[in-house]
C-alpha cells in the first residue's frame, strides 16, 4: 500500500509490527511511523486524532507482546535519541536523557564515567522511556532509586510537562503510567541523578558471589566491577533475544508479607525469600522451576533452562499459544506454591 505523509511523517500501511518485538509473534496495524522527535510525535497524535483510532508506543519491544493479529490504530515507534548533562556537584551528575535511547548503552556510559547508580541495571533490553513506566530493575537496584523527573507530553491537550518522581507514584514494576494516566502521557526524557565514585554494597547474593568468584574485595568495588559481573550472570541465565525470541523476565517476582515469608521458610529450607526495603519477595524463576518446569516446552514457547524466569517463543507465531503456556505456568505454580504469578510485558 501507498505510504502516507501527514504533517511531515511519514505514516506506513498494514504493517507487522510484531517483527519490531523481541517476542516475534505476528500482528499487523493498520497503521506504522516511527518518531525521531517531540515534533514528530506530535504529528502522529494530530493524524490518530483525525482519524479517531487507537495508538500505541513502541520502544525496544523488548517488553511487549503482541496480543491483536490486527490492530485497527497506529503503532508509533520511539526513536527519538540523545542526552545531556544538565548538573554536577561534588557528590552527583544529573542527565537528561530521551526516551528513544538504548538504556544498556546509557549505563555503559555512565560506568565509562565512573558513576553509580544505575550499574546492576546492565543488559535489561529496550529503551528509556519503558524506565518510569515499569520501574525498571535489577539486582537491588531500581530507577525509582536515581530519578529525578520525567518530561511527558499529554495526549488530551498536547501540552508538554515536568512530572516529579513523586507524581510518578513508583512502585514494584508499576507507575502512574500504567494506571491513572494509562495511554494519557508520552515519555519524551528522564532526568537521573548518578553518584560518582564508589557504588553502594550489592544486596542480592547472586551478585555478592559472582564478585566474590573474581576475587573482588568490597573496599575496591567499582561501578565497573558491578556491571561487569551482572553481564556475567545475565550471558550465563539469560538468552539472547537476537538469537532467541523472549520478552526477558516474563513473570514479575511475588511480593508477600512477613508472616507468609517465614512460613514459607519453615516448608521450604532454603527458599530464596529476599527483603527489598519493607517488602518481601520470592523470585517467581525459582517457583516455576520447584513446579518442575524450568527447561520444558510446550504451546510452542519454552521456559528457558537458564532462568525459569524467562519464556522463549520456539516456534509459536500467535498469542494464543503464549497463552495457553503462561496458562499452564501460573495454574502449575499455584497448585504446588498457592501463589499467584503475574506477567510483566505490556500487551497490544
Amino acid at each position: 500500500m501507498k505510504n502516507i505523509v501527514f504533517e511531515n511523517l511519514e505514516i506506513f500501511q498494514d504493517v507487522n509490527f510484531g517483527k519490531f518485538t523481541t517476542m516475534k509473534l505476528d500482528g499487523r496495524a493498520k497503521y506504522f511511523t516511527v518518531v525521531k522527535s517531540v515534533e514528530d510525535f506530535s504529528a502522529a497524535v494530530h493524524f490518530f486524532k483525525k482519524e479517531n483510532i487507537p495508538f500505541f508506543i513502541l520502544g525496544g519491544g523488548s517488553n511487549t507482546i503482541v496480543r491483536s493479529k490486527f490492530f485497527p490504530g497506529i503503532v508509533i515507534k520511539n526513536e527519538i535519541l540523545g542526552f545531556e548533562q544538565v548538573f554536577e556537584d561534588d557528590k552527583k551528575i544529573e542527565f537528561k536523557v530521551n526516551s528513544g535511547v538504548n538504556w544498556d548503552e546509557f549505563v555503559r556510559f555512565a560506568v565509562s564515567k565512573n558513576l553509580s547508580g544505575c550499574e546492576a541495571m546492565a543488559m535489561i533490553p529496550g529503551t528509556v522511556g519503558a524506565l518510569p513506566i515499569q520501574n525498571v530493575g535489577a539486582y537491588g537496584q531500581e530507577v525509582v532509586d536515581i530519578l529525578k523527573g520525567v518530561e511527558v507530553f499529554e495526549i488530551e491537550t498536547e501540552e508538554i510537562k515536568t512530572l516529579s518522581k513523586e507524581e510518578c507514584q513508583l512502585s514494584y514494576r508499576d507507575s502512574i503510567f500504567k494506571r491513572d494516566k494509562k495511554d494519557k502521557y508520552f515519555v519524551i526524557s528522564i532526568n537521573l541523578e548518578l553518584s560518582k565514585g564508589r557504588p553502594e554494597d550489592p544486596k542480592y547474593e547472586t551478585l555478592k558471589h559472582e564478585l566474590k568468584k573474581k576475587g573482588i574485595k568490597e573496599e575496591d568495588l567499582t561501578s565497573k566491577d558491578v556491571m561487569e559481573a551482572v553481564v556475567e550472570i545475565r550471558s550465563r541465565k539469560l538468552p539472547d533475544p537476537e538469537e532467541i525470541p523472549s520478552a526477558g523476565s516474563f513473570f514479575k517476582n511475588v511480593k508477600i508479607t512477613e508472616s507468609i515469608a517465614e512460613d514459607f521458610r519453615k516448608k521450604y529450607p532454603g527458599i530464596p525469600i529476599f527483603k527489598v526495603g519493607n517488602e518481601y519477595k520470592i523470585p517467581t524463576g525459582w517457583l516455576i522451576e520447584q513446579s518442575g518446569l524450568k527447561g520444558r516446552e510446550f504451546f510452542g514457547m519454552r521456559v528457558h533452562p537458564g532462568s525459569a524466569l524467562v519464556l522463549t517463543n520456539i516456534s509459536a507465531k500467535s498469542y494464543d499459544e503464549l497463552a495457553q503456556a503462561r496458562k499452564l505456568i501460573q495454574d502449575r505454580v499455584f497448585e504446588k506454591f498457592g501463589l499467584k504469578i503475574e506477567q510483566e510485558p505490556l500487551e497490544i
